[in-house]
């Protein structure tokens, strides 16, 4: 269903509006985004702060605080803090940095090593069927060396993604091909972009919010049996699915009770 955009508003006029910050992972996804809130049709002011170049920090904080320094002119006060699925211990630590006032977590997710693990193997597979993780992968590696297991990470990817694409164009060396090998290395920097974002998540000290926090979930969603930091966190179920979650009118109205908004 097609929505009419809100009006432009003045510099004056969003100055006095309250300041949202959303992280919501960039990229093509069946899931609906949060921006199908359309929280600026409101009366808020919203800034999506997981935009290129994201950042590749390897730790919650300091990837949060990467994040917020890439922002430009935030306010001393934030209303709200909204993150969706794993990004939701990185907004997290973006609220108690703000010291924001709500914090919203929509189908949180806390990320794992496996969680990692999952993800490279299935990048591998899509370039060479069957792939499994290298010998050198291990949790324990990750924890103790992340940044070194990243950069093997991305050397890894790189040399696969290099083959699969001299084998799809018949050649027996890449290097011969400049243009592939930029392609190559897009496509590897694109992978990094998400494959730090799931490493600083789970590397994280969840910090204490003392704020108004609300986990809103899709029917079927199964949130971690504790979520550390939120004093008293509410849950509302929602009866859409997954994929519609952020674009249901019922997830809407919730929300901007939640925040104090009114529906327009």
């Amino acid at each position: 269903m097609a929505h009419t955009p809100a009006p432009p508003t003045t510099a004056e006029s969003r100055a006095e509006q309250p300041v949202v910050l959303v992280l919501d992972y960039p990229g093509h996804r069946p899931e609906a985004k949060l921006s199908e809130l359309r929280l600026e049709g409101a009366g808020f002011d919203v800034r999506y702060l997981l935009t290129r170049p994201l950042p590749r920090d390897l730790s919650a904080d300091a990837y949060a605080s990467r994040a917020l320094q890439a922002a430009e002119n935030l306010p001393c006060e934030i209303h709200a803090v909204l993150a969706y699925c794993m990004s939701a211990t990185l907004a997290q630590h973006v609220a108690a940095l703000t010291s924001a006032s709500h914090l919203l977590l929509f189908d949180a997710e806390i990320s794992a090593p496996d969680v990692v693990a999952k993800e490279v193997r299935e990048i591998l597979r899509s370039f060479m069927a069957g792939a499994e993780l290298p010998g050198w992968w291990s949790d324990d590696a990750l924890a103790r060396s992340p940044v070194e297991v990243m950069d093997r990470v991305h050397d890894h990817l790189f040399e696969v993604i290099r083959t699969a694409l001299a084998e799809d164009s018949g050649m027996d060396d890449q290097a011969e091909d400049p243009a592939a090998t930029q392609v190559a290395r897009n496509l590897v920097g694109t992978y990094m972009d998400w494959l730090a974002h799931l490493v600083a998540a789970h590397r994280s000290v969840l910090p204490a919010f003392a704020g108004a926090s609300a986990q809103i979930v899709s029917a079927r969603h199964v949130l971690p049996d504790t979520w550390p930091g939120l004093s008293s966190p509410g849950c509302m179920r929602m009866a859409s699915e997954r994929q519609t979650l952020a674009a249901d009118e019922e997830t809407r109205r919730f929300v901007l009770r939640a925040l104090g908004g009114s529906a327009r």
